[in-house]
């Protein structure tokens, strides 16, 4: 701007009213050091709820909730996949970690900073169509046979708090592709799923959902959003108010109708 240019008033206010030494351009700095920080979003393959599409990319329910709540906060965010016991692990090292897909149990309370519930999970007990001599009634029955879980998952952890013992009735893998094949080829009896995404994450991984039966629901929990223990305060309150936005204008509702799910 020339000298000769004249001023705006909003601009002539700021002029008197800025403190010494601090100019325009210093006050647009300081607005944008004030933005939100980026998080970095951890991905189980986990269909529904997260899996790679044809172009390599995420996509799935709670990616989908995820890229609209991250919107309306308008947070920049980067998606990386990984196994979960590498997600729990940064999570828990790393500020400003988002998981959009997390079991939230008694023990993890203290663990994470919680935005959303965004579904339901019922763990079940599942043996093969093929195999009626395996005989599960009560949860006791269980400690006669091997049942497949996944290192680190909810399912492992209940499954352990209700009495279960890992490497003696419990064979935990580290996806579902080596749990789902020890499981058909008779090295584990029994299989812990989730009854919501049973068929999903059988079809996902080239099997027939016809082929099991459950024998035992053996727990409900509530897969959430949340965030790893020190992120950014301002981060926390603006998710949760994107969160409660989407409830009320119904936006999550529809995303989750549109992908099978339910929304408490």
């Amino acid at each position: 701007m020339s000298a000769d240019e004249p001023l705006s008033g909003r601009r002539r206010w700021l002029l008197r009213h800025l403190p010494l030494g601090l100019s325009l351009s210093g006050l647009g700095l300081r607005a944008r050091a004030q933005a939100l920080p980026r998080v970095t979003v951890l991905l189980e393959e986990f269909p529904p709820y997260a899996l790679r599409g044809a172009d390599g990319g995420p996509e799935g329910f709670a990616v989908d909730l995820t890229r609209e709540l991250l919107a309306r906060a308008r947070v920049e965010a980067v998606f990386e996949f990984n196994s979960w016991p590498r997600v729990l692990q940064r999570a828990r090292e790393q500020p400003q970690v988002l998981i959009p897909a997390i079991v939230r149990l008694p023990e993890r309370e203290t663990q994470f900073l919680w935005v959303a519930q965004i579904s339901l999970r019922r763990g079940t007990l599942y043996r093969l169509r093929s195999r009626p001599d395996v005989q599960v009634r009560e949860l006791a029955d269980a400690r006669r046979y091997l049942t497949g879980v996944i290192k680190g998952d909810v399912s492992e952890r209940e499954l352990v708090a209700l009495g279960l013992q890992p490497g003696e009735h419990l064979d935990a893998s580290a996806d579902y592709t080596v749990l789902l094949r020890k499981f058909f080829a008779g090295r584990v009896q029994l299989v812990a799923l989730n009854s919501l995404l049973m068929a999903a994450t059988l079809q996902r991984h080239g099997y027939q959902a016809e082929d099991l039966e459950p024998v035992l629901r053996f727990s409900s929990s509530r897969p959430s959003i949340a965030l790893s223990l020190g992120s950014d305060e301002r981060l926390v309150r603006a998710l949760r108010q994107a969160w409660e936005s989407m409830r009320r204008d119904g936006s999550a509702a529809a995303i989750s109708a549109r992908h099978g799910m339910l929304l408490p």
